[in-house]
């Protein structure tokens, strides 16, 4: 097995997190160094094609992070101050389902591109 040092491995999941449209900001944000305009736009390309694999998953993925976010937010998150705030709570909820979904979607297209991972689907 090779061996992937880590801060190549936090750089391609912050690109698939960010749908491969991460930029130096975020990259630096994370304790990135910053990258010239060629080597961003090269990860960010490679994150494509990352995606780009495990895209036929993304209707199943959002399915399971719904179910998981009615799970957490069923009772194992603690909601009870946005109890008086419907909008604010609908809008949290909404937030947490796409940060799952986005977390799913970005460690799944890094398993298959290590070749860790493999399905009949993708």
């Amino acid at each position: 097995m090779r061996t992937i040092p880590f801060e190549v491995l936090k750089a391609e999941l912050a690109q698939d997190l960010n749908a491969g449209r991460a930029e130096n900001d975020l990259l630096v944000k994370s304790g990135q160094v910053g990258r010239s305009d060629e080597v961003l736009e090269m990860e960010q390309l490679e994150s494509a094609e990352r995606l780009a694999v495990v895209e036929p998953l993304f209707p199943l993925v959002a399915l399971y992070g719904g179910l998981i976010t009615d799970v957490l937010f069923g009772g194992i998150l603690d909601t009870s101050d946005l109890d008086d705030d419907p909008a604010a709570y609908s809008a949290f909820r909404t937030d947490y389902q796409a940060i799952l979904t986005a977390s799913v979607i970005a460690v799944l297209s890094n398993l298959q591109d290590k070749g860790l991972i493999q399905s009949g689907v993708v």
